[in-house]
């Protein structure tokens, strides 16, 4: 039974002088099906075991991980966190989680996915590379077509009595496509994420990829100058990603946080609401608890525009004095839990795209950053290419490329006129569309 192993750990602990522990576990079943040419091109399958051990004692922590399920590995393991804890250096912010609240009940489960067969999510992932090239007959290739499915069972126990299981199930799927016009090519993306395979949409996705593709296509250059934007919801999601190391305590404390020293100052405009949210199960970072058993709660990192916190595990939220806010997360297997993201989010508003287009009359639907990870983490500066569409008298026009946007991520969320009614989850960060006034466009 899994709940011995805990019990190994505790005698192991024990043996070696005692201290508090932490057994954390993951199973996880991934089955990957890839469409090409007309038909499967490959089915992959993984099943994967692993464990993290902590131990805290004398001010100290030590950390260490295994792959098997036997009192040798569990002993192994002590053996080397023990090891770890006694050579690291003393600090009392070092512990197990505060007592909290009880788990969540955040249903990330679909209970019904050992019956769909191998044979059906194949056809669904050949079905995508088909849809997607019937979409327009510009649709010349599908560089991708695939369907990720992924069933994980995380388990925790902890010397303080605390316990908790979490089963999740997520089904991915994306597709890569290319639309050509004479000697020109343009790519586009769609995809789609549930957590009941019931519940993806296979036309729409490859739809998404289709359209994306087209709408490119006939793309000119822009004028240099400063001009009106609208951050589509997608390109607004990737700026936000940039910000995702300031908002974390661990950061912060190290100095490398745009964001540091500006709790309860204005860092964005009065339009804009940040949050980290692992109860949404429609974000893929959704949990009942985090990396150490602290049940998950909504985080407002921003209201109004005004900075309200950071998010810590039980270590950092003891150094800043904060508390932990259940952001503990475990980026690897072997890798010892730090703070982190689970689902974060730039909360919609009431106005949709269209009116948006029209509020501004004229400017740039900007629907992609090229490398805006480049940014400067600490400073938030950032000169990156961009592609769009041209929008005039509230309707889209031709798409543009070849240009460069410049600024800063804090001044252009400062800026944030209107927040759209389009928000769409990328993965575990999510956005609606942005509406700003005034950015500045590098081109011809």
């Amino acid at each position: 039974m899994p709940e011995a192993l805990f019990g190994l750990v505790e005698r192991e602990v024990a043996r070696r002088g005692g201290g508090q522990s932490e057994l954390y576990l993951s199973r996880e079943r991934a089955r990957r099906y890839d469409a090409r040419g007309g038909g499967i091109d490959s089915i992959s399958f993984s099943d994967s075991l692993s464990l993290g051990v902590r131990v805290f004692r004398n001010g100290r922590m030590g950390f260490s991980y295994g792959f098997r399920e036997d009192g040798e590995e569990i002993a192994r393991m002590v053996d080397a966190a023990v090891f770890c804890a006694d050579s690291s250096d003393p600090d009392p912010a070092y512990g197990l989680p505060d007592a909290g609240a009880g788990l969540s009940g955040t249903n990330l489960f679909d209970p019904a996915w050992e019956s769909v067969d191998d044979r059906e999510k194949a056809e669904f992932a050949s079905f995508l590379e088909s849809a997607t090239l019937a979409f327009d007959p510009r649709m010349k290739r599908v560089r991708s077509a695939s369907l990720k499915e992924t069933v994980e069972e995380i388990r925790f126990w902890n010397s303080s009595g605390r316990s908790g299981l979490c089963r999740a199930s997520r089904y991915f799927a994306s597709v890569d496509s290319v639309a050509e016009q004479g000697d020109e090519s343009q790519t586009g993306y769609g995809f789609g994420f549930a957590r009941r395979f019931a519940d993806l949409r296979a036309r729409a996705i490859a739809e998404e990829a289709g359209r994306r593709a087209v709408r490119m296509l006939g793309a000119r250059r822009l004028p240099t100058g400063r001009r009106p934007a609208i951050l589509e919801n997608g390109a607004a999601a990737e700026l936000i990603e940039v910000m995702i190391p300031s908002f974390l305590a661990s950061q912060v404390a190290k100095g490398k946080s745009m964001l540091a020293g500006k709790t309860g100052k204005a860092v964005a405009s009065e339009n804009v609401r940040i949050a980290d949210d692992p109860l949404d199960p429609a974000g893929s970072g959704a949990a009942s608890f985090d990396g150490e058993g602290t049940p998950s709660r909504l985080n407002v990192l921003v209201a109004g525009g005004v900075l309200k916190g950071f998010l810590s595990d039980s270590f950092w939220g003891r150094k800043l004095g904060t508390g932990s806010t259940g952001s503990c997360r475990r980026p690897g297997s072997k890798t010892p839990p730090t703070p982190g993201i689970s689902n974060l989010l730039v909360s919609p508003g009431d106005m949709t795209p269209e009116d948006m287009r029209r509020r501004l009359g004229a400017g740039i639907l900007l629907t992609e950053f090229l490398g805006i990870h480049t940014a400067d983490p600490v400073s938030g500066d950032f000169s990156v290419g961009a592609a769009g569409i041209r929008f005039e008298g509230g309707e889209e026009r031709e798409p543009v490329r070849g240009f460069a946007v410049s600024g800063n991520v804090l001044s252009l969320l400062s800026q944030v006129a209107e927040a759209g009614s389009d928000f769409r989850w990328f993965g575990n960060v999510g956005s609606p569309s942005l509406a700003i006034p005034e950015i500045s466009v590098g081109g011809e």
